[in-house]
């Protein structure tokens, strides 16, 4: 019954080879099953797996295969079964991230700059949203690093070993898709690893497609929906760069 703190619609483009992974900020207005406006955030709370996928495929004019609801706490040993995550930070996310664990953690970063991150350092390094004064938009680019790296790292995995790093996480799952669905969807993302696939990242709203507003007497991004779904469709039919 909780909000969902992050949403990430994942792409697995085998046309240009190439995983994207795209952000959707949590305050993001819109309008929910039944019309009404509300957040992001909001909408698995009360309207589910359907809810969310039928919002997000209405206004960006995509078919959702399947959805996944993931504990944070899950992801940690994911990330020290991994080898842990080497991220450049400034000196504010090195503050917060003290800040956020109480300086109870002997793995703390000292300093900032190039620093090694264990599972629980990175899952506060992801949870920051104060660093920068970017809000959410530096919070979600902060989750891309983190996955970025992750998908490089199982480059060197074999398809069961992919599979055992699922299974880790499996249990801190809810989802609407079937086994045959994962097992799919776990084939087609390794595919596309062992193939030297690019790591593309997207956030929703771009940069001059929303503003600031108040929604129920809190601070809101009033979305021009149809100017990301366009930006969003651009990208999706845009080769990489090379």
């Amino acid at each position: 019954d909780a909000r969902t703190d992050t949403i990430v619609i994942v792409t697995l483009d085998e046309k240009y080879n190439r995983v994207i992974m795209t952000s959707v900020l949590r305050d993001s207005k819109i309008k929910n099953p039944n019309g009404n406006d509300t957040k992001a955030n909001l909408l698995y709370r009360y309207f589910g797996f359907d809810g969310i996928t039928q919002c997000l495929e209405r206004d960006l004019g995509i078919e959702i295969k399947g959805a996944v609801l993931i504990n944070f706490e899950h992801v940690k040993p994911v990330i020290d079964a991994l080898g842990g995550v080497d991220i450049e930070i400034t000196e504010d996310e090195m503050i917060r991230i003290r800040k956020i664990l109480l300086g109870k953690d002997p793995n703390l970063p000292t300093h900032y700059g190039m620093v090694h991150m264990t599972g629980r350092i990175a899952l506060a390094y992801m949870r920051d949203r104060s660093s920068g004064m970017t809000g959410d938009f530096g919070r979600t680019e902060r989750q891309r690093k983190v996955v970025s790296q992750l998908f490089d790292k199982c480059r060197d995995l074999s398809l069961m070993e992919l599979i055992g790093v699922y299974n880790q996480v499996s249990e801190g799952m809810l989802m609407n898709l079937s086994a045959m669905d994962i097992l799919a969807a776990l084939r087609d993302g390794y595919s596309l690893i062992a193939g030297g696939a690019d790591f593309d990242e997207f956030s929703i709203p771009q940069k001059g497609t929303f503003y600031y507003e108040y929604l129920n007497g809190s601070s809101s991004l009033h979305v021009r929906w149809n100017s990301n779904r366009t930006k969003f469709h651009e990208m999706l039919n845009t080769p990489p760069q090379q």
